[in-house]
């Protein structure tokens, strides 16, 4: 037979193989009936009456027979057809949440120990029914972050490092994966967080094809408790002695929940400053950390929760770098005459270590020797000559004084170099003879500028804002919980009430003006009630202008705090917003200065970097060139001109540059280019909410008729996934009716019959 499948020229793969014989164009029952009595009597009748032997006759009429069962046979068109079959495989899609969620730490192994949920869904993965599952079904492994991502099997799934979920999203990649293929499930293995939602035509589309989603949830829904730093906000630099103000934002899942919160230098962990917070409802809370550099240069120091152990670890710090700067704040201090505020603030500003002052008394003889550590023999007239201070201190001094030109030389110094502008309000010309000057812009209100005073002695209480940005700590240095001494507040020391403060009204304030601190009445019921003073009036107000901030404080009085602890209350006072007034317009000796806004972004987030170039040699281009500190990655930025020396852009932190990057002029060349400091931040959505939402895992398998299964359920998935592989048919067939072979056989009886029948004379 094998002879016979050579010759009929079988491909040598199918001869060994089983075969039968089919019919492309077969007869019906009753044709073959027929036709078999009509071969079978012809040649029978044929040759009964002619001359010859029995054996003779039967032998030709046999061969008759025989070449029409042939032709009958080779009319239906015989074939070889050797049953050929494929099987269809289905698919089982499982997506694997690899997002960074998943190393937080609440769930319990067998040993009792708390382990990541990364671990647990490794430990699922290692599971013995998935082998099983593949023996009938394809696995498609798939990995789910802000992506999803074939792998090529489990042991290839990546860590998981993901910084969001979207799981909806997969679920719709998956099915536009599998058109054209047999899906008979999805496997879910995450802890149902997702920054999406399933869309209703997706939902409907898996609900259509009849393909059930199972769910194996992963962490613990009770939630261990987590406590995170979620921002941080702090100046780029400060001066050595500075109190810098660090603000931070910080979560826990609990509402009203005691968090513990300490700032300390990021090496060596000592401790700077500490402070307790409440959470609110919304488990949130903001807190102000103070500290205070030891050394010029480059600090880091770190946010951090110190409480009990939380879930997650990796939340519980934010880094925060600092450069200090470590020369004193030039002062300039003009008032128009000795009252009691002057004396007071000139003795300040004479001992306080780190502040080198030049103070003018514009009412003194002209034999009167100008005071302060250095002191001026006339007034500055040009803008050369006032960029000197990193503070100018306007105290009851009327707008005539001052030139049109020096107020304009100081309003843009304020602008565009930072520099500090601070005003003392009087009863003689401030900030009544101010209207219509130059200067009057820079004043945190408007209306009328001759502003009453409030009928009646008030107290001073600090606003949130000031507390914020760590301004008006006035209480113990070594207890800073206590900011603002009790004796000062509404029901304090008769000695705290001030006498003589301006009135100015809320409906005054300009938009981008705060209020640092409000005047309000004592709070001694034997005092007549009064409408107009009941409520708080702002007392201290700063505004932010251009580069610079200007604060106006609406008192002279704060002297008399001296009844209470000597100079003390009145010079953390006025020393704390001196700094924080000059701390805007640091630059170098060179006058050159370089700004990033905000210090801290997120990836994608718009960044504004601003030079100025006064005093260095101007080029066509400004380019400033950014290092990343932990990939060497090095980015040129070119500036555009914004007029004068004066050049900014925008630019948008690095999608793939988390850490610190250093930032100065690399164009033009520059003898000592200032640097800059710019954290960014790769946000990480999945570590600022990571409590498991296995309800909305339930909610999708309920929805598709699947199930929500646990760890220890996960050997009845083999039961459960259906099975919707099948059988493909594709036979090889080989037609007979055209092989020489069976053309020679029928020539071959036809010739025999013939031969016998010369024989016999009968043809």
């Amino acid at each position: 037979m094998e002879w016979i499948l050579q010759q009929l020229g079988a491909p040598p793969a199918l001869q060994g193989q089983p075969w039968h014989l089919i019919y492309e164009n077969p007869a019906p029952t009753w044709l073959w009936l027929v036709g078999f009595i009509v071969i079978f009597l012809l040649p029978t009748v044929s040759y009964t009456n002619i001359r010859g032997t029995i054996k003779a006759r039967t032998l030709l009429a046999s061969l008759r027979i025989i070449a029409l069962l042939f032709v009958a046979f080779m009319a239906m068109q015989p074939a070889l057809e050797w049953p050929q079959e494929k099987r269809e495989s289905d698919f089982v899609e499982v997506l694997v949440d690899s997002s960074s969620s998943l190393q937080v730490k609440d769930s319990i192994n067998q040993q009792g120990s708390t382990v990541s949920r990364a671990e647990v869904a490794k430990n699922i993965l290692n599971e013995k029914v998935w082998d099983t599952i593949a023996q009938e079904h394809k696995i498609e492994w798939v990995s789910v972050t802000g992506t999803s991502q074939v792998v090529q099997d489990r042991q290839s799934m990546p860590q998981a490092q993901g910084n969001r979920t979207l799981l909806a999203s997969a679920l719709s990649e998956t099915l536009q994966r599998n058109l054209g293929r047999t899906l008979s499930a999805v496997v879910v293995i995450s802890d149902g967080r997702s920054q999406d939602a399933v869309q209703s035509t997706t939902l409907r589309q898996i609900q259509s094809l009849g393909v059930p989603i199972f769910t194996i949830p992963l962490g613990d829904p009770s939630g261990m408790n987590d406590q995170a730093i979620l921002s941080v906000e702090a100046p780029q630099s400060g001066f050595l002695l500075d109190q810098i103000p660090i603000q931070a934002q910080v979560s826990t899942r609990k509402p009203n929940e005691k968090i513990r919160v300490v700032l300390r230098e990021k090496e060596t962990r000592t401790k700077i400053d500490e402070q307790n917070v409440v959470s609110d409802s919304d488990g949130k809370a903001n807190v102000t950390l103070i500290g205070q550099g030891s050394k010029a240069g480059s600090v880091v120091w770190e946010v951090a929760t110190d409480g009990t152990p939380d879930i997650d670890q990796s939340n519980d710090t934010q880094r925060v770098d600092i450069t200090f700067v470590d020369r004193s704040i030039r002062v300039l201090y003009l008032d128009g005459w000795p009252r009691w505020e002057f004396r007071y603030i000139k003795n300040i500003l004479l001992r306080e270590k780190g502040i080198e002052s030049s103070i003018m008394l514009l009412s003194a003889d002209r034999d009167f020797a100008q005071e302060g550590t250095t002191p001026l023999s006339r007034l500055p007239k040009t803008e050369k000559e006032f960029s000197v201070f990193d503070v100018i201190i306007l105290g009851d001094v009327p707008a005539g004084f001052l030139s049109t030109t020096q107020q304009k030389s100081i309003q843009e110094l304020v602008a565009k170099r930072g520099v500090g502008l601070l005003w003392i309000a009087g009863e003689r010309s401030t900030p009544s003879s101010w209207r219509g000057a130059p200067l009057e812009d820079l004043l945190p209100f408007r209306g009328s500028l001759d502003l009453p005073r409030i009928d009646r002695p008030v107290y001073m209480q600090p606003t949130e804002a000031a507390a914020r940005i760590g301004l008006l700590r006035l209480g113990n240095q070594k207890d800073m919980e206590e900011s603002w001494p009790p004796e000062l507040s509404s029901s304090g020391e008769p000695w705290a009430k001030l006498e003589w403060v301006q009135r100015i009204e809320t409906r005054d304030l300009k938009p981008t003006a705060e209020v640092l601190a409000n005047a309000v009445a004592p709070s001694d019921p034997s005092t007549p009630k009064n409408t107009e003073t009941n409520g708080p009036i702002p007392m201290v107000l700063t505004m932010r202008y251009g580069s610079g901030q200007t604060t106006y404080v609406a008192t002279d009085e704060t002297w008399r705090w001296r009844h209470g602890r000597g100079e003390t209350l009145p010079e953390r006072f006025w020393v704390q917003i001196i700094r924080h007034l000059a701390r805007a317009g640091l630059r170098n000796s060179a006058g050159i200065s370089l700004l990033v806004d905000p210090p801290r972004a997120n990836t994608n987030q718009p960044v504004r970097i601003v030079v100025d170039l006064a005093g260095a040699t101007l080029n066509d281009t400004v380019v400033v060139e950014a290092r990343s500190t932990t990939g060497g990655k090095t980015i040129d930025i070119t500036l555009k001109p914004e007029g004068g020396d004066r050049f900014s852009c925008v630019w948008s932190a690095p999608s793939d540059g988390a850490g610190v990057w250093k930032l100065k002029i690399r164009q033009p060349q520059v003898a000592e280019s200032p640097e800059a400091n710019l954290t960014i931040i790769q946000e990480d959505t999945e570590r600022i909410e990571a409590l498991p939402d296995h309800d909305f895992l339930q909610k999708l398998s309920a929805a598709t008729n699947g199930q929500f299964l646990s760890i220890l359920e996960i050997d009845k998935l083999e039961k459960l996934i259906p099975r919707r592989s099948f059988i493909t048919r594709q036979p090889i067939r080989m037609p007979l009716w055209n092989q020489w072979i069976f053309y020679a056989f029928f020539v071959v009886v036809i010739a025999t019959e013939w031969i016998g029948r010369k024989i016999m004379k009968l043809v």
